[in-house]
């Protein structure tokens, strides 16, 4: 007895076959790479990692030893270059600059303040 099935169950079901046939496929072409790759020899994992690698790496450990000779060394670069920062703030190491005595620093707030009452004012009239 034939059960006869809707259009969505078919699409479904044509669906689902192609999806299948398709992952058979993708690992038939991983393991042709590989085998190309691999000059002759397919892999057993589908090709999914580098033919010569090892499946995992272990980590390496550091002794105590080594870590201190590292911080130790690590200690010695920083102390130079604070040693050789404390010259001059310019870039090319010869001229300082020199902060602003308080009458020049007097000075340029009056004529700022002068400026910008002046935009305001140029401003305000461009607006009528």
């Amino acid at each position: 007895m034939a059960t006869a099935l809707s259009s969505d169950q078919l699409h479904q079901l044509a669906r689902h076959g192609a999806m299948a046939r398709l992952e058979e496929i993708k690992t038939e072409i991983a393991s042709i790479e590989a085998f190309i790759r691999g000059g002759g020899t397919a892999s057993t994992d589908g090709g999914r990692r580098a033919p010569g690698r090892p499946a995992r790496r272990t980590r390496r450990t550091l002794s105590a030893a080594g870590r201190a000779a590292i911080a130790a060394a690590q200690k010695a670069r920083w102390a130079k270059i604070k040693k050789g920062s404390r010259k001059t703030s310019s870039t090319d190491g010869t001229h300082r600059r020199k902060g602003m005595s308080a009458a020049a620093r007097k000075a340029v707030a009056e004529r700022m303040r002068k400026y910008w009452a002046e935009r305001r004012k140029a401003k305000a009239g461009s607006n009528k």
